[in-house]
């Protein structure tokens, strides 16, 4: 049985300085095998030690490490697992080694993780769980599709306005390929974790929240800074 949870949330907040790339960090457990999806970056390193700590884990835990693509906020922290297999798409290596002007690839991972890298390809399985190539985003971008049809859909789809609309943004590799993975994603998939928002049901042609909280998401200002903030809910 395939148990999952949000370690730390994806939240989608974009600004006009860049991204802060805070993903959905999600803990799976198989039997007695701890799986982390996506393990994010520096930037929530200590709130991610500290999630495993509040569940009783630690790094030496985790016997692996699914990276949905090789961008840096997704990927970074599997340098924190030293006993866990890293798992990445034959496509997101081959992508990141010949795409040098991809702005946010961690390509120096590969060499620093590859004596304990496991390379995959479509419907691969591990432990009853398979892995889905949803490329566009990047060349290899894959999701991990659980048992009871839960996709971790990785940034094929990032935001909940992304499925809405079935038009993929941020694409770093093909526009048309990424807005084909969100159709292939919505079709095979009865739950999403989408890269950057909160989980939802795929209801026939319609979306729902899974959950009735929203993530709580704290901003403390230091400093002399006008704030704008944007609403843009999907739902």
């Amino acid at each position: 049985m395939h148990r999952w949870e949000i370690l730390l949330p994806g939240i989608p907040l974009i600004t006009n300085l860049g991204f802060l790339g805070l993903c959905n960090v999600i803990l799976i457990k198989i039997d007695d095998k701890y799986m982390v999806f996506d393990p994010g970056h520096y930037g929530n390193r200590e709130p991610l030690l500290s999630a495993l700590h509040n569940r009783g884990l630690n790094v030496n835990d985790i016997d692996y490490v699914v990276l949905s693509h090789l961008h840096f906020d997704h990927a970074i922290n599997a340098l924190l697992f030293p006993k866990a297999k890293i798992i990445i798409s034959r496509s997101e290596i081959d992508y990141a080694q010949s795409n040098p002007s991809d702005p946010y690839l961690a390509t120096y991972l590969i060499n620093l993780i590859r004596d304990r890298l496991t390379i995959v390809d479509n419907n691969n399985g591990l432990l009853g769980a398979r892995f889905i190539l949803l490329p566009g985003h990047t060349g290899g971008t894959m999701g991990l599709l659980l048992e009871d049809k839960t996709l971790l859909a990785g940034d094929a789809i990032k935001y909940v306005s992304e499925a809405l609309s079935k038009k993929a943004t941020f694409t770093y590799y093909s526009n048309e390929l990424a807005n084909e993975s969100i159709n292939k994603a919505l079709s095979i998939a009865k739950a999403v974790v989408p890269g950057h928002d909160a989980p939802f049901i795929v209801d026939g042609n319609s979306l729902r929240p899974l959950g009735s909280e929203p993530f709580n998401f704290q901003l403390t200002l230091r400093g002399r800074i006008k704030l704008t903030i944007i609403d843009e809910n999907a739902y």
